[in-house]
């Protein structure tokens, strides 16, 4: 989109320049005789520049649909011939916890971004501490069309065991009901990351400040892990 505005605003200014470039220093008597010429040269220049500015844009259009359907076609291959479409946003949103223990959701939201063939959609909810001191983030990712990339990027990653620790926290791979997981966890900031790759389709991230692991832990316990697969199957 910038880059239209960009092009857009730069034939303006060449038409601007077209159209001051004609304004050259003639006397009053030879700009009087001219002027019905001038005009129509005008608005013949301006009418040029406006079917240039069609012209550019319709294949702009024609390549991002090309670039769009190709994209599209690439992954219907790379999921083994199927076209897969995210869930519903609000069977997503609902796979959200509407509470969590000692913290209430304040806020959840649900977004389906569909962009150059890609079809994917995300859902988030915040979960605060009544006393203001603590929250939960959840996060669940549904890949959409992207699953078969991104099951063969991860392929590597979850044959993996890694672990690492600092005087600061560690960060590990685990597996979690099944699942290959990663926790990550801060000594100074009690902050704590765990994200779940579940049925090679969605991603859940369960990011916690100033809390234990344990409490992001109790979190992720609460996501139906059994209605996501069910939900992948069903695509």
């Amino acid at each position: 989109m910038a880059g239209i505005l960009n092009q857009r605003i730069l034939i303006v200014m060449c038409i601007a320049l077209l159209i001051l470039s004609g304004c050259g220093k003639k006397d009053k008597n030879q700009q009087t005789q001219s002027s019905s010429q001038t005009s129509a040269e005008s608005v013949a220049s301006n009418t040029k520049q406006k079917e240039s500015i069609s012209v550019t844009m319709a294949e702009q259009e024609k390549s991002m649909a090309e670039a769009e359907a190709k994209n599209r076609q690439a992954l219907i291959e790379m999921n083994e011939g199927k076209e897969i479409k995210p869930v519903e946003t609000g069977t997503l949103k609902g796979l959200l916890p509407t509470e969590l223990a000692d913290m209430k959701r304040t806020n959840a939201s649900v977004e389906r971004n569909q962009m150059m063939g890609i079809d994917m959609a995300v859902a988030e909810g915040l979960y605060e501490a009544e006393d203001g001191n603590s929250s939960i983030r959840i996060m669940i990712m549904d890949a959409g069309n992207l699953s078969g990339p991104m099951k063969m990027g991860m392929a590597g990653w979850t044959m993996r065991q890694y672990s690492r620790e600092t005087d600061t926290g560690y960060e590990k791979t685990v597996t979690y009901k099944g699942y290959k997981g990663m926790e990550e966890y801060d000594n100074n900031t009690k902050d704590s990351e765990f994200r779940v790759f579940v049925a090679d389709r969605f991603i859940v991230e369960v990011n916690g400040s100033r809390t234990g692991m344990d409490v992001v832990k109790n979190a992720m316990d609460k996501i139906d892990f059994k209605k996501m697969v069910s939900l992948a199957s069903g695509s």
